[in-house]
């Protein structure tokens, strides 16, 4: 069994930055509803659209008001194939999760 030895050549990626997660407040009409929410996009996405576009038959939002109210939801996932438009309110960076230091 052969062993691969990978080799980064610095000239190739120092141009390069990963993205960061991040949370973008979005508003999404289906048939009668309107929902204006937060969806979070994790670092190995680039775009809300990736998010949107994914395997993932639910999206999930949080901090969901529905039609205006001002009472808000935790949290609604969104069946994909009801979904009529999306549009992107805001975009901002994710707050690092607190970790234990024991």
């Amino acid at each position: 069994m052969a062993t691969i030895l990978e080799v980064r050549r610095p000239e190739l990626t120092s141009n390069y930055t990963p993205a960061r997660a991040r949370w973008a407040t979005v508003r999404i009409e289906t048939e009668g509803t309107v929902y204006v929410g937060r969806i979070f996009v994790p670092e190995t996405k680039k775009r809300v659209s990736d998010v949107i576009a994914d395997e993932r038959m639910f999206l999930n939002l949080t901090q969901v008001s529905v039609n205006d109210s001002s009472a808000v939801e935790a949290f609604v996932a969104l069946n994909k194939q009801y979904v009529k438009t999306i549009r992107v309110l805001n975009e901002s960076e994710a707050l690092p999760t607190p970790r234990r230091l024991n």
